[in-house]
């Protein structure tokens, strides 16, 4: 088992997430429509989804004990949120289920033919949450913080309280969720997970070489560039950068968490102690799986272990 070989107790939560989980309700259609109108869908799916939350399913059925730290509605969306992570082995004690608040979901169309998407998104109701003395010891324990910039209160303290503790923080720059208002937690992260957009709006930089010396600055350990059809970029500190091709669909469906994929299949190699390019590797093969149907998790109704031979 994963656990026994990274020598952890079975107890202790190995990587502890901060961010916001989602119910996904996803819809395959022919084409967008901009006038009214009433067309059939192709094909529906709903699962839960959040760019940390689907990490740390990853992670989680890979062998890791994660947590999410969140928080959600006590309605039949947040129950739903909940469930799907506890199927999928997430500990959700750190989710705070707030009454008389909604929880944050998401409709998405999904184009057929090329997996174009256009999403309608809810956020929860419910204020950010607040980190308790059994979230913060969580993190203490923990190898690893995994964040994307959400909840920027409580990700900036659980952030000072993984640094007190020499734990490993990885940051997830997704496309279109740049601000200027979260450059310190890339700044404090080692693990630098990023999109290519989230890297040229961070660095002010379009050559991918000259970002990439940006982003291996401070605490850095590795910085992963994601570029979608056109692969990734990975470098680590006194290493040479390298291309990672992306793995082509058998048919693509739905690009809707390919990067989230990715990301937790990066961190499981990388908390497996590979190396850089194996992690890549099997993060890519994750990726494009994951491609090959309908919603953010679908790699999950696979199984994931045949990709690390």
């Amino acid at each position: 088992m994963l656990r026994s070989s990274l020598g952890r107790d079975a107890d202790i939560v190995q990587v502890v997430g901060v961010g916001a989980a989602t119910l996904d309700d996803l819809w395959l259609v022919e084409d967008f429509r901009s006038e009214e109108r009433v067309h059939q869908a192709l094909g529906h799916s709903r699962m839960g989804g959040g760019p940390v939350a689907t990490s740390l399913c990853v992670l989680s059925r890979l062998g890791h004990q994660t947590a999410l730290l969140d928080r959600c509605g006590d309605d039949p969306t947040g129950r739903e949120i909940l469930s799907g992570l506890i199927a999928e082995g997430v500990n959700t004690e750190g989710i705070q289920c707030i009454p008389d608040k909604s929880s944050a979901s998401a409709v998405i169309l999904v184009r057929a033919g090329d997996g174009a998407r256009q999403i309608v998104y809810q956020p929860s109701s419910a204020a950010e949450p607040i980190v308790t003395a059994k979230m913060a010891e969580m993190i203490r324990r923990a190898q690893l913080l995994h964040l994307n910039g959400r909840h920027e209160s409580t990700a900036r303290a659980c952030v000072e309280i993984a640094q007190q503790s020499d734990v490993l923080i990885s940051f997830d720059g997704g496309a279109g969720r740049y601000r200027d208002s979260i450059r310190d937690f890339v700044e404090a992260s080692h693990l630098r997970l990023f999109s290519k957009d989230f890297a040229m709006r961070f660095t002010g930089l379009a050559d991918i070489s000259a970002m990439m010396s940006h982003l291996l600055s401070g605490v850095a350990k590795v910085a992963v560039i994601t570029d979608g059809l056109r692969g990734s970029y990975i470098q680590g500190v006194d290493a040479e950068m390298f291309h990672q091709p992306a793995y082509p669909a058998v048919k693509t469906i739905d690009s809707t968490g390919c990067g989230d994929v990715f990301h937790g299949a990066f961190l499981h190699g990388y908390l497996s102690h590979w190396d850089l390019r194996r992690c890549s590797d099997f993060a890519s093969r994750a990726a494009s799986m994951n491609a090959s149907g309908l919603g953010g998790r679908f790699v999950l109704k696979t199984d994931l272990h045949l990709l690390t031979s």
